[in-house]
């Protein structure tokens, strides 16, 4: 679905494939439930079957659906051309297909990939069911032990020990951006810390490499929050999870304004320090702004590059986004390092 329809991403996909489920998933949860001795209750918030029930930080009661693992899978494969196109051109008849509505264009743009991909599936019910069919088999389980996307790092950060993420400084956010800026170093030098100096950095690695950008952002997602709440800051780390990129909105009212955006070293950094946020940041009004590069290794000259960006706009008085780089190449283990 996220391939045929433009801005439909995996959050919406899910939160459908949920809703469309709910019943079934409702009812594995009490199988489990009196298997393994779990109270349960009928609510509101589950007239039809029993579920188990917790309550929340806020004081309000939630049920809990539970997932079997298997059903678990990366939404985001068919939402885009290289995701795809191994899998539909094993087809010979929508790789001619496809190749035909691509004659005559000397380099095709992933735009007009999608398109033609697209156009080619959506010929005839018989293709239509090969591209399915070849979707599908490209798909596999979420796997916990890989975590890939980083859900389960995530999940045991926000669980962590609040007061490990406390300091004796204190943040006076009502003076403006430059201390709402202030908030975000300490965040990140935190999530550089653990990255660089502990073994968080293993949490941004599988089976030898790099996780996929949304790990490192959600980890840092988790740990931004967390420090919040252990300073008793009033503010929050506001996360975009749609079907675009992750950013990270920090703000304390409507003028004292941040964002962060993180990519990795292998993406386009260039593009993202010197279009992506800027988008960001005019969307949000703000001219603050930290642009976080996770380096595996592979980082290359861009760094230079978005460094002599920077040192123009700042020639010419304008404003310009800082940057931060984050180690996370594999590290030895602490009793080999000197």
């Amino acid at each position: 679905m996220g391939f045929f329809e433009e801005n439909v991403g995996p959050d919406t996909i899910s939160d459908l494939t949920t809703r469309i489920i709910a019943s079934e998933l409702a009812a594995v949860t009490l199988a489990f439930c009196k298997r393994q001795k779990v109270p349960t209750r009928i609510s509101p918030l589950s007239p039809a079957i029993a579920l188990p029930h917790y309550t929340a930080p806020s004081g309000k009661q939630k049920a809990v659906l539970l997932v079997p693992r298997d059903i678990i899978r990366e939404l985001p494969l068919a939402n885009d051309w290289s995701d795809v196109s191994v899998a539909a051109n094993a087809n010979r008849e929508i790789r001619d297909r496809v190749n035909s509505f691509l004659a005559g264009i000397v380099t095709p743009t992933v735009t007009e990939r999608k398109a033609a991909l697209k156009a080619a599936a959506l010929y005839s019910a018989d293709l239509f069911n090969a591209f399915i069919a070849a979707v599908k088999e490209s798909a596999t389980f979420y796997d916990p032990n890989e975590d890939v996307l980083g859900y389960y790092k995530l999940r045991e950060i926000l669980k962590s020990d609040r007061s490990l993420f406390k300091l004796e400084m204190k943040f006076e956010l009502e003076k403006g951006p430059h201390e709402v800026l202030g908030v975000v170093h300490q965040t990140l030098e935190m999530f550089k810390h653990h990255v660089e100096k502990g073994n968080l950095w293993e949490a941004l690695w599988s089976n030898g490499k790099p996780k996929k950008e949304r790990a490192a952002q959600l980890i840092y997602y988790a740990i931004a929050d967390s420090f919040c709440m252990a300073n008793d800051i009033d503010i929050s780390p506001e996360a975009n999870m749609g079907g675009g990129p992750i950013d990270f909105k920090f703000s304390k009212g409507y003028r004292a304004r941040v964002l962060v955006e993180i990519k990795k070293s292998s993406g386009t950094v260039r593009h993202g320090y010197e279009k992506q946020l800027e988008i960001y940041k005019d969307a949000s009004r703000t001219n603050y702004g930290v642009f976080v590069i996770i380096n595996y290794g592979d980082l290359g000259d861009k760094l230079k590059v978005i460094q002599e960006i920077r040192a123009k706009l700042l020639k010419e008085g304008l404003p310009a986004s800082e940057i931060v780089v984050i180690d996370a190449t594999p590290k030895a283990s602490a009793s080999k390092r000197k």
